[in-house]
């Protein structure tokens, strides 16, 4: 809203509700990508570990950041109530419950040679089925929820939770690389790493793909236009995310699959290194934007600019007049 309208200002989420969004992104994508590892055989055994201990502290920390934002714990309490006509509802109890299997397969894996015994294996078999299901929901559940806020053209789109959680599972996938990265930078590892660098890139170009389709769905409509073009503006989401989140990481990861299986370590780790932190911070520069230019639309009538608006304490809608420009 303009501050210059007799009305009450539209709140804008902040970072620490992005910061929230971003940590849960990155551990539901790092938990979908260990608990599939965990499938495939022993070879991907390491980036299964890893991905098992960045899924649940992100989760964790995560939820801090949103206790932080509500301001006290109680109302992260009273966020659960009402699931059945609460997305807020649902999506608290699906964070709890993925909050829950993340860490107790992340226990048993810690175990396994006693799991095992006990039958353990089929027990963590179960938990990273329902963890994928969980994982899914809790990336795609902050879409979900920007689309139910009906006021907000640029967010009630269904585009939006498969751009979270394509981003999601992209920041998962980096963040894996980089643990790999810092734990065993060894000439055995990038073997291993320069396939996750094949896929990394695959995921990027995906995800360049869903966030023009995105911002040319905003486009094609009257009222989330004015959102598509603010976002556009700001140098944050061009050169931060599309720039230093998109197009640097997918050259370097490109870079790091065609240099040759024996190449020099030393040269590839930074690259592989830069190149997960630059998409890891492209992840919460998306997020940040996209809630930052979520608005109300703003409607043109004889050369006066009207925004429906909400004055405290009233029930109904009431009309902010802008002057001209």
């Amino acid at each position: 809203m303009d501050p210059k309208v007799n009305g009450q200002l539209q709140r804008e989420w902040g970072w620490l509700i992005a910061t929230y969004l971003f940590l849960g992104g990155v551990g539901g994508g790092a938990y979908t990508i260990a608990a599939i590892n965990s499938f495939l055989g022993e070879s991907l055994e390491l980036s299964t570990t890893v991905g098992l201990w960045i899924a649940f502290p992100a989760l964790l920390v995560g939820t801090l950041f949103l206790i932080a934002d509500l301001g006290s714990p109680s109302r992260a309490v009273l966020a659960g109530m009402k699931p059945r006509t609460s997305w807020i509802a649902r999506g608290t109890w699906i964070i709890t419950i993925f909050m829950i299997l993340s860490f107790l397969h992340l226990i048993l894996h810690q175990f396994t040679t006693v799991g095992e015994a006990a039958g353990g294996a089929t027990a963590i078999n179960i938990i990273a089925v329902g963890g994928i299901v969980f994982a899914i929901g809790t990336m795609a559940y902050t879409g979900i929820l920007l689309g139910a806020s009906k006021g907000i053209p640029f967010w009630r789109t269904g585009v939006v939770p498969v751009v979270f959680v394509i981003s999601a599972v992209v920041t998962g996938h980096f963040a894996i690389m980089l643990g790999v990265t810092l734990l065993s930078n060894t000439a055995d590892t990038l073997v291993p790493l320069r396939t996750m660098a094949l896929e990394a890139a695959g995921l990027v170009i995906l995800e360049v793909l869903a966030i023009l389709f995105f911002l040319q769905a905003a486009f094609r409509q009257p009222d989330p236009r004015e959102s598509a073009e603010r976002i556009l503006r700001k140098r944050m989401f061009v050169i931060g995310y599309f720039v230093l989140g998109l197009a640097v990481p997918l050259i370097l990861m490109i870079v790091v699959y065609r240099s040759a299986p024996d190449a020099a370590a030393a040269g590839m780790f930074p690259a592989i290194t830069i190149g997960a932190l630059l998409g890891l911070l492209g992840g919460l520069i998306l997020r940040q934007a996209v809630l930052i230019c979520g608005a109300l639309p703003t409607l043109n009538m004889a050369g006066f600019e009207f925004r429906r608006i909400h004055r405290p304490k009233e029930p109904k809608p009431d009309i902010g007049m802008l002057p001209p420009q």
